[in-house]
């Protein structure tokens, strides 16, 4: 018994003596690590590193077109380590925040116009490297509610959370949005219920992401709204000119409003697209549609592929479109006083197909009525059809060349 005593002690003293002993191991090799995943950071760069016996901390500067912004990071060496999820066995843990004295002005002012007045990171990004070698990154969100002559916006927070190895190989991830709520003098405009999605990346090659809303709840002026079982799926593929190649597949199987619309589900595929045009035709979704400038978001080229289909009460309207616009030129004149203009850089056909009812009985009847009347939209078997074809700025309707002002007189019902 005596003997079984002094064992257990031995061995207890043993990892005890590990586990003190370790961390003075660990340490550099977690320094030399980090200072290696940041020379992968564009724009990264370490700015002091202090090490302990149990841990460190960071101080990193990250520069973009916007400026640069201060990260700190507090590290712990394992193998005993203590993460926001509870204690785990690994070789490393850190949290890193933004540094609050430290914030690009851009970054700083869309921060604030979310949370207020910042005093201290609501953006945490925990960082662990397991026991089995992998590494996980989960950025975390907080929750934030903010009130201005707009109404009140409330954000139950989120996670997105990436899984990988030290090499960076094939990375997956998760990613939990909380639900998202616009009151207006005390009237709900919109309610978003949490979102959910996977993706995937294979560094050098592709990526896909798959993301699920399972309420989306809005009210305008117009009517309520309600669509439930949205679904988003994204495919990426580099291509040897290192332009991308993306396919998105966006499906509202249940819809609900003042309108008789029940479904609709779109394809686009843009055959091939630098990241620099990409980010200059994504960064007006952010905008408020007042400031979106049309003419100069138009300046660069691009190419898209698009199938439309939407299911009503009164019957489906497809339309498939194939698009090469070529860009357009700085000082143009807007397209109602110079539309032939707009036609010059474009090359594409477009196929517009929908049951009689289903505009007779919409918003466009008055169009439809128009377009009909003079022979642009032909009728079939109790279908409406129209095909159009652009060649550098010439027009042709169901075959038959056609002026572009008449064409644009016709669609607003000014003909």
């Amino acid at each position: 018994m005596k003997f079984l005593r002094l064992t257990l002690v031995s061995l207890t003293a043993l990892l005890v003596a590990a586990a003190l002993a370790a961390p003075g191991f660990i340490g550099p090799r977690v320094e030399e690590i980090w200072k290696q995943q940041l020379a992968q950071l564009q724009g990264g760069r370490v700015s002091d590193y202090e090490r302990g016996w149990f841990g460190a901390e960071a101080g990193t500067s990250v520069r973009s077109g916007d400026g640069t912004t201060e990260l700190r990071s507090d590290i712990q060496h394992g193998p005993l380590l203590f993460t926001a999820g509870g204690p785990r066995v690994g070789a490393m843990y850190s949290e890193t925040r933004l540094s609050v004295e430290g914030l690009a002005p851009a970054l700083r002012a869309q921060l604030e116009r979310l949370y207020g007045r910042l005093d201290h990171s609501p953006l945490v990004l925990e960082s662990l490297v397991a026991a089995n070698n992998r590494v996980i990154n989960t950025l975390r969100l907080e929750p934030f509610t903010r009130s201005d002559s707009g109404g009140e916006l409330e954000f139950d927070g989120g996670r997105v959370r990436l899984e990988t190895d030290y090499s960076g190989a094939t990375p997956t991830g998760t990613i939990e949005l909380g639900a998202l709520r616009w009151m207006q003098k005390g009237r709900e405009r919109l309610y978003t219920d949490s979102l959910s999605g996977k993706f995937r990346i294979r560094p050098g090659a592709s990526g896909d992401i798959a993301l699920v809303l399972p309420l989306l709840r809005a009210d305008s002026d117009s009517g309520p709204l309600e669509m439930r079982d949205l679904s988003l799926d994204i495919s990426a593929e580099l291509l040897p000119s290192r332009k991308l190649k993306l396919v998105s597949d966006l499906r509202a199987p249940r819809i609900q409003s003042a309108t008789p619309i029940s479904s609709v589900k779109q394809q686009m595929t843009l055959p091939q697209i630098s990241p620099a045009d990409l980010g200059h035709f994504l960064r007006p979704l952010l905008q408020a549609p007042a400031e979106r400038n049309w003419p100069r978001i138009l300046r660069r080229p691009l190419q898209l592929q698009q199938q439309l289909a939407i299911q009503s009460a009164n019957g489906p309207v497809l339309l498939d479109a194939d698009i090469d616009w070529a860009g357009i030129a700085a000082g143009v004149r807007p397209v109602a006083e110079a539309p032939a203009q707009w036609m010059e850089p474009l090359t594409g056909t477009a196929t517009f197909s929908a049951a009689e009812q289903a505009l007779l009985q919409s918003p466009l009847v008055g169009q439809a009525m128009t377009l009909r009347k003079y022979g642009l939209l032909l009728e079939e078997d109790g279908e409406l059809q129209m095909h159009l074809q652009v060649d550098r700025g010439e027009l042709q309707v169901n075959g038959q060349l056609l002026p572009p002002d008449l064409f644009l007189l016709a669609l607003s019902g000014q003909f």
